[in-house]
């Protein structure tokens, strides 16, 4: 099969899958389906229920494909990234496909990850999960029990390390994969606990660079290899010590990680070391200036320490969902894609809103100091939608009024609360 996939991308050049509008008509579409019959069904299903999301979502499957076959076949190239940052990701895919002796396992995550995106993006990891373990989706292919598990839960969990390099999660994700009684069978197997954590690692470069648009730097495997060896570190505690002390040690990671969190709205995590004035600090310290402007009374007057263990060290147990794109828009004005300048302010909005949702889910948890809060935008426009009306509308006192009316839930079976931030009353008037 991995002669067939191979041969099947082998001639399509990048810039064709980024430019195409005949990949649904093309014979390599076709012949993709042919490896994957399981998938004719639900690709129909999908295309009816959200067209705009399936052209999208298969223009991402075809390009993690041919990134994936250039990155190993040792041809591919990166305008922002090193030749020795582009061998150091294939070194890695090399070394798992010698050590787990089945070159599918990677094809496979690439080809099911996103099938859930056609019938509900908001949390389509767990949704493409269920979709193949109900239809029992890996059933037809070689593999061991042990090898379909690894690949359904990289699928179910493949955004954990990316958002926590990005700030949307914390290491205290980790909760969600200790309460899975399947992710517990899967690394109680000799290693498989940091097979689990180089795969999600190896899975999110690929599927970044399965976006056009994408551009990540050479500093990017650096930050990598340091998630890589706390998550790691995180499963190594856990049959040595259990689960309390395990996430202990998460919500002390994610503590030391609040700076670099609430940065991720300034792009610290593409940006930081590519210009020299970029580093932590120039962030970190972008961040506390912001704190003179406000006026705010829940913080004004207080410097950022104070506000870091008086209210933000509740936001460790936050899980934003698909929420960078407003947080860049509360400190910015606007989706700013670009570095930060010298001399740039940053606006009190961000660090407000996280003061903010912090105080109001400490409320809410009753001392629990685990429970993880999934928090999801509802009825907030895509940033390419949004509008100099929508942005102006985006004020403190309307935010704070959108949280404390916020609804909640309590999910028995995943020991997790969802909290929904409601936008929909607060644009209502604008067409």
């Amino acid at each position: 099969m991995i002669n067939s996939l191979a041969k099947i991308f082998d001639n399509l050049e990048l810039s064709w899958i980024d430019s195409s509008k005949e990949i649904l008509n093309s014979k390599e579409y076709r012949d993709l389906l042919l490896n994957f019959p399981n998938l004719q069904r639900i690709f129909q299903e999908g295309k009816n229920e959200d067209e705009l999301e399936f052209r999208r979502t298969i223009k991402h499957v075809f390009r993690v494909f041919k990134i994936f076959f250039l990155i190993i076949e040792g041809k591919y190239f990166h305008d922002t990234l090193s030749p020795v940052s582009i061998k150091h990701i294939r070194g890695k895919i090399k070394r798992f496909n010698q050590n787990a002796q089945n070159e599918l396992i990677i094809p496979l995550i690439l080809m099911y990850h996103d099938i859930g995106r056609f019938f509900d993006k908001k949390n389509h990891p767990r949704q493409s999960y269920l979709l193949i373990s109900n239809k029992k989706l890996l059933e037809p292919f070689d593999l061991l029990d042990i090898e379909k598990l690894l690949i359904s839960k990289i699928i179910q969990y493949h955004l954990l390390f990316a958002t926590i390099y990005t700030g949307e999660s914390t290491f205290l994700g980790i909760y969600s994969l200790l309460k899975d009684v399947e992710f517990i069978r899967l690394i109680s197997y000799k290693k498989y606990g940091e097979i689990f954590v180089d795969l999600l690692e190896i899975f999110t470069y690929i599927d970044i660079l399965g976006y056009s648009y994408a551009k990540i730097y050479d500093h990017y495997s650096k930050y990598f290899d340091e998630i890589n060896y706390k998550l790691k570190n995180l499963l190594r505690i856990w049959p040595k010590e259990g689960q309390k002390t395990t996430l202990e040690k998460a919500l002390e990671y994610s503590q030391n990680w609040i700076e670099w969190r609430i940065a991720g709205a300034l792009r610290i995590f593409q940006f930081v070391e590519t210009k020299p004035y970029l580093t932590k600090k120039f962030y970190f310290d972008k961040l506390k200036e912001s704190l003179g402007e406000t006026s705010n009374k829940l913080i004004e007057g207080l410097n950022w320490e104070t506000i870091k263990k008086n209210y933000l060290i509740h936001s460790c147990k936050i899980q934003i969902k698909y929420g960078l794109p407003f947080l860049m828009i509360l400190a910015f004005g606007d989706f700013y894609r670009s570095r930060m300048t010298k001399d740039i302010k940053i606006s009190c909005k961000l660090i407000l809103f996280w003061t903010l949702l912090s105080k109001e889910i400490a409320s809410r948890s009753k001392g629990d100091n685990f429970f993880l809060w999934n928090v999801f935008l509802i009825g907030f426009p895509n940033w390419y939608e949004l509008n100099e009306k929508m942005i102006k509308k985006l004020e403190i006192n309307s935010i704070e009024l959108i949280i404390k009316n916020s609804s909640h839930e309590f999910d028995e079976e995943r020991k997790e609360f969802d909290l929904y931030l409601d936008f929909k009353q607060l644009f209502n008037d604008i067409n």
